[in-house]
C-alpha cells in the first residue's frame, strides 16, 4: 500500500532537556558541592518572539526522596496544550531541613526566569504544581511572593515570584497533618522536615505552614484532594481554602470522591482539564 497524505499540524513538537543544573548547594555533610537538577519539556523553537507559560512540578515523597522525572509522562498533556513543563529536584530532609526545600524551589524559578529566552519561557506566567510534600512546596511558593529571606544562591537579582499555585493533596500544617492523619505510618517525616516534633516546636511548625503567610501578594490557588486520603487529611486543604477565601484570594477546592493519596484519579483527563481551565483563567 502506498499513500500520499496531508497532515495538519495541530500541536508542536517537543524537546526534553534533562540534567540541567539550576543551582549548586552543599553536598556530603557540607564538605562537597551538589548539583541540583531540572528536567524541561519545551517546544520546538519557533524562531520568533513567541513565549510559553511555564508549569513547575514538584513530586512528592515525604521529603525523604525526590525524583523530578517521576510524573513527567503524566504531564505531557500540559506541554501538548502549550506549556513548558519543568520537573524540579529539591533536597530531601536527610540533606537539609526546612526551609532548604523552599530555597531550592525558588532558586529553580529564578533560574528559569533568568534563562527565559533560552527556553522561550514567558517570565510573567509561572505556575507551580506539586503533590503531597511537593504540594506543600507549591503552596509555600504561592504564599511567599516578595519574601526575600527564602531567596538563596544565584540570580538574586531575578524574582522568584509565581502567578498560580496548584497543590495536589498537599501537606498544609505539619502538626495538623501528623495529628489528624488516619495513619501514623508517616508521622516521622514531619520530625525529619522540621528537625523536631511539630508539637514540640510550634515556631518551626508555623514557619512551614503556608496559612501563616497568606497576604495581599498570595496568588490564586486551585486545591485538589481525595476524600479517602489517609495520609494527608482533606480537612487541612479545606482549612487552607477557607483561609484563602477569608483573605479574598481567588481559590477553588475540588475534592475527588473516593480518591486516596497519590491516586491515579488525579491524572485523568477530567482533572487535568480542570487544572488547565484554572491556569488559562489566571495566567493571562
Amino acid at each position: 500500500m502506498k499513500k500520499t497524505i496531508d497532515v495538519d499540524q495541530t500541536r508542536d513538537g517537543l524537546w526534553m532537556d534533562t540534567n540541567i543544573t539550576y543551582a549548586q548547594v552543599p553536598g556530603w555533610l557540607g564538605n562537597t558541592t551538589r548539583d541540583m537538577k531540572l528536567t524541561v519539556i519545551r517546544h520546538f523553537q519557533t524562531g520568533d518572539n513567541k513565549r510559553f507559560p511555564v508549569i513547575f512540578w514538584f513530586a512528592g515523597g515525604g521529603w525523604m526522596d525526590t525524583d523530578q522525572n517521576v510524573h513527567l509522562p503524566n504531564l505531557v498533556d500540559f506541554a501538548n496544550h502549550g506549556y513548558i513543563v519543568v520537573g524540579v529536584e529539591y533536597r530531601d530532609s536527610n540533606k537539609v531541613q526546612f526551609p532548604g526545600q523552599l530555597e531550592d524551589a525558588k532558586a529553580a524559578i529564578r533560574y528559569m526566569r533568568a534563562n527565559a529566552d533560552r527556553f522561550q519561557a514567558d517570565p510573567n506566567r509561572f505556575a507551580v504544581l506539586g503533590e503531597s510534600a511537593g504540594g506543600h512546596m507549591a503552596s509555600m511558593l504561592g504564599v511567599t511572593n516578595g519574601i526575600k529571606k527564602f531567596d538563596k544562591g544565584q540570580y538574586l537579582n531575578v524574582s522568584s515570584d509565581v502567578q498560580v499555585a496548584v497543590p495536589f493533596y498537599g501537606v498544609v500544617d505539619p502538626l495538623s497533618a501528623k495529628q489528624n492523619s488516619a495513619s501514623d505510618d508517616f508521622d516521622f517525616v514531619y520530625r525529619n522536615l522540621l528537625g523536631a516534633e511539630p508539637e514540640d516546636a510550634p515556631e518551626l511548625d508555623q514557619a512551614a505552614n503556608p496559612i501563616h503567610y497568606i497576604d495581599d501578594k498570595t496568588v490564586p490557588f486551585l486545591i485538589l484532594h481525595g476524600t479517602k486520603d489517609v495520609v494527608v487529611p482533606v480537612s487541612d486543604s479545606e482549612k487552607l481554602y477557607d483561609t484563602l477565601r477569608a483573605h479574598d484570594v481567588p481559590a477553588d477546592l475540588y475534592e475527588i470522591n473516593g480518591a486516596s493519596h497519590m491516586d491515579a484519579k488525579f491524572l485523568q483527563p477530567q482533572v487535568l482539564q480542570i487544572v488547565m481551565d484554572f491556569l488559562a483563567k489566571y495566567l493571562k
